[in-house]
C-alpha cells in the first residue's frame, strides 16, 4: 500500500516534495540563466528587447534596428533571441512548480485549484513567446513588416498578460499563506 500523498511514478516521495524539490531548482537555474544571459548579451540590456517585443507598428521596429545597428547590438540581438527558446522551458517550468508548490502552501482549496489553473495556463505564455521569437526573427532578417511586427507585439501582450496574472496570483498566493502563518486558526 502507497503512502497518503505519493504516486506511483516515484513511490518514496511524496507529490508535495516532488514540486518543492522542481520549484528550488527550477529558480536556482532562471536565476543562474538569468545572470549569464545578461552577462553574455551586454551591451544589449533586456529592455531593449521588449521595446523591440512592443514596437506594434514597422517605423519603430525599424528605428530599434537602426538604433542597434549604429552601436553594434544587432548580432546581440539576433543571439538574445535564439537563448530565448531555452528561457521559454525554463520560466515555463519555473513558474509551473511555483503556482504548484506556493498554492499548496497555502492549504486553501481554492488556491490549490487556481495553481493547477494556472500550471495549463502557464504553456500558453510560452508558446506565445515562441512565436512571438519566430516573428522576431522574420522582422530582423529583412525590412520590418506591419503584419510581422503586430503579430510580434500581439504574442508579447498575451504572454506578458498571462505573466502579470500569474505573478498577481503567486503574490496573493504568498500573502494568503504569510497571513495563516501570522493569526493561525484555532479549532
Amino acid at each position: 500500500m502507497r503512502p497518503a500523498g505519493s504516486t506511483s511514478k516515484n513511490r518514496d516521495m511524496p507529490a508535495s516534495s516532488r514540486i518543492r524539490s522542481w520549484f528550488w531548482f527550477l529558480l536556482f537555474l532562471n536565476i543562474l540563466f538569468i545572470v549569464g544571459s545578461k552577462y553574455y548579451l551586454a551591451p544589449l540590456a533586456s529592455g531593449e528587447i521588449v521595446q523591440f517585443e512592443t514596437a506594434k507598428y514597422p517605423g519603430k521596429a525599424q528605428a530599434i534596428i537602426d538604433d542597434w545597428v549604429v552601436h553594434g547590438k544587432l548580432e546581440k540581438a539576433k543571439q538574445s533571441i535564439w537563448i530565448d527558446y531555452l528561457f521559454i522551458f525554463l520560466y515555463t517550468g519555473g513558474l509551473m512548480a511555483a503556482v504548484m508548490f506556493i498554492a499548496d502552501a497555502t492549504h486553501h482549496p481554492l488556491l490549490m485549484r487556481s495553481g493547477r489553473f494556472f500550471r495549463w495556463l502557464l504553456p500558453a505564455a510560452g508558446i506565445c513567446d515562441f512565436l512571438e521569437n519566430i516573428f522576431m526573427q522574420r522582422t530582423l532578417s529583412g525590412v520590418p513588416k506591419g503584419f510581422t511586427v503586430m503579430l510580434t507585439y500581439d504574442m508579447a501582450v498575451a504572454k506578458f498578460s498571462i505573466l502579470i496574472v500569474t505573478f498577481l496570483f503567486l503574490i496573493m498566493c504568498l500573502l494568503f499563506w504569510l497571513l495563516r502563518k501570522l493569526f493561525p486558526v484555532v479549532t
